[in-house]
């Protein structure tokens, strides 16, 4: 499968959902859990389906706290910027998880250990999207 240039290639972060209404959604893979065993937060995941976070925390259907695991959440504070990002409309009492986690990230001194982002190659000049 060909990869598409300007393409992050981090460990992604997928969504653990359970078939009944009732359970919290875990997060697994990233750099905390790549062999996705277990969630974030040590929670057995299985029996659970394993979605890609872009298919389902940005979406507004998703965004109440209440339907995800906190533990889970909390431990992504470790995780890049890029998946950070998919959760950032995440609605918490004080703000967002944008306000209060993403923003805390892009102020942070650059002297801490964070992920670097891994990019693919850049796309042929002639594939730019030039702003006139």
């Amino acid at each position: 499968m060909a990869m598409i240039p300007n393409e992050l290639t981090g460990p992604r972060v997928y969504v653990a959902v359970d078939d009944k209404k009732s359970a919290k959604m875990h997060l697994t893979g990233g750099f905390h859990k790549p062999d996705r065993d277990k969630a974030m937060c040590g929670t057995s995941i299985e029996g659970k389906t394993l979605v890609d976070a872009r298919d389902i925390a940005p979406h507004s259907e998703y965004q109440d706290s209440e339907l995800w695991c906190l533990r889970c959440i909390g431990i992504l504070d470790f995780e890049p910027l890029d998946q950070k990002i998919l959760f950032s409309a995440i609605k918490f009492q004080p703000g967002t998880y944008g306000d209060l986690v993403v923003i805390r990230h892009l102020q942070r001194p650059s002297k801490l250990k964070t992920h670097p982002f891994r990019l693919t190659n850049a796309p042929p000049r002639k594939d730019w999207r030039i702003v006139k």
